[in-house]
């Protein structure tokens, strides 16, 4: 076994950057969309055979009540061990637009980035798992030994809540409290390739409001009926809205749930020492075009936004339907509506408290009749100090590479974080990496695959993996 030598590494990767590329997008090819429940096991078992091919010991399917979570071991008898945190399914990729067979893996140009792989969970999170495992399987082709132990755990129902998470981790909770630290590959660089650095998430609780002509008892309660009808039938559409507009202020942007606010805590001292930095290099104008938005609200901006954005609970509506939606016309009194719903929680809000606030808060607006239907009982909250050596271990990768990261006390975003930082394991947590991509959820969906743009590319990726997994090795 020869030492471990970056430079070498690197050219490794410089070398094989296609044969990188077309495993990245074998992987992408490989249908896993766990609201469908389409080609999830086959991809579960493509992740199996990846790490088994890595060297890992006994990289098994572990079958959960849903989707099988893909467990395995690596033992370099390093001192340290990293528990890799990923994801193998996506989502849907129904959405119009598409340039490209969301399936096909295809490499677009796109300016400014050059070549990009277009496809449904290219950045979210296919792209980012393949280019890790290309990472250490680069290590290893050099002769070098993995700088740390790696416990994988790769689930399939992110894009569901991780329902069936806690299951795995509580029938294998004796093998993971073998970790040190968890990390989670990213792809980490804005549009202009500014290090974007969070270090941790929101909590979320996802459900359905619904409201019908049977549980009302006015209006039609078996299917919809002649519009003419709304003469002298009730609407349940109507209601419903009505419901929903006492929820907020007429723009949507303040929450009126009695007592939705009441355990939102303000910045902690350590936030504070962040936004204060945050706040000098925050570039929204790059946030805009990422996003294609013209304003924040209320035309915020600097801190005021950071602050909106990062410590301010939210009640989005996601989707909502009800009667006729094709083409041309169809007079409909519709007789059910239906909206998915989700919370956003930040500290120190719990998932427990929400739905009964909202429950609670229809009852005494005088809308009992809205039904609410719990869709993933979510994601509690979940952070990292900065100061912890995990974080400290990426930061240092980051600036050997050449970047000083911007970094974010936590981002608006939810991630099953809080399932590892707290009882029973209490992991710091910690995600990271090179290179840029964006769209997820959305058509044409990319990671950025050359090199020479703003951002860095697929081997840009995988170096800064190398990097980072040298540097967990040293803490």
């Amino acid at each position: 076994m020869v030492g471990f030598s970056r430079s070498e590494i690197f050219k490794y990767i410089d070398e094989h950057v296609n044969e990188h590329v077309a495993r990245v997008q074998e992987l992408v090819r490989q249908p896993s969309i766990s609201p469908e429940g389409r080609g999830v096991r086959d991809c579960a078992q493509l992740v199996r055979r990846y790490l088994s091919d890595l060297g890992c010991a006994n990289a098994r399917l572990v079958e959960t009540s849903g989707n099988p979570v893909v467990y395995a071991r690596y033992d370099s008898r390093a001192a340290r061990t990293i528990l890799v945190y990923l994801m193998y399914d996506t989502m849907p990729f129904d959405e119009p637009g598409w340039i490209v067979d969301p399936l096909d893996g295809s490499l677009v140009d796109m300016e400014p980035f050059g070549k990009c792989l277009v496809g449904r969970g290219a950045i979210n999170t296919k792209g980012e798992l393949r280019a890790f495992l290309n990472a250490c399987e680069s290590i290893r082709a050099t002769g070098a030994e993995l700088p740390v132990n790696l416990i994988f755990v790769a689930e399939g129902e992110e894009e569901l809540g991780s329902r069936h998470l806690p299951e795995f981790l509580a029938a294998y909770a004796s093998e993971l409290k073998d970790a040190d630290l968890v990390f989670f590959p990213g792809a980490d660089q804005d549009v202009k390739g500014k290090v974007i650095m969070a270090l941790g998430v929101k909590g979320i609780v996802y459900f359905e409001l619904e409201l019908d002509g049977v549980e009302w008892g006015k209006g039609p309660s078996e299917f919809g009926i002649h519009g003419s009808n709304k003469a002298w039938v009730d609407s349940p559409v109507w209601r419903m809205i009505q419901a929903l507009s006492t929820m907020t202020t007429p723009d949507g942007n303040t929450v009126l749930i009695e007592g939705f606010h009441d355990n939102v805590a303000a910045p902690s001292p350590d936030d504070e020492e962040l936004l204060s930095r945050l706040e000098k290099t925050f570039d929204e104008e790059a946030v805009k075009e990422e996003l294609k938005l013209k304003r924040f609200i209320d035309d915020l901006h600097g801190i005021a936004v950071l602050k909106k954005y990062l410590y301010s609970p939210t009640l989005n509506i996601n989707g909502i339907w009800g009667g006729y939606t094709g083409p041309e016309t169809k007079t409909l009194l519709p007789h059910k509506i239906t909206a998915k719903v989700d919370v956003r929680l930040v500290p120190n809000m719990t998932i427990e408290e929400v739905l009964p606030k909202i429950r609670e808060h229809l009852e005494k607006t005088g809308f009992p009749e809205v039904k609410v239907r719990v869709l993933e009982k979510g994601y509690a909250w979940a952070k990292t100090s900065w100061r912890t050596p995990a974080v400290q271990a990426v930061i240092g990768a980051y600036r050997e590479l050449g970047y000083e990261p911007e970094i974010w006390p936590h981002t608006a975003g939810s991630a099953p974080f809080a399932m590892f930082n707290r009882e029973p394991f209490n992991l710091p947590f910690v995600s990271g990496g090179l290179g840029h991509g964006a769209r997820a959820h959305a058509p044409n969906e990319y990671i950025v695959i050359s090199e020479g743009g703003p951002t860095g590319g697929l081997t840009s990726l995988e170096k800064s993996y190398v990097a980072i997994l040298e540097n967990f090795g040293k803490i």
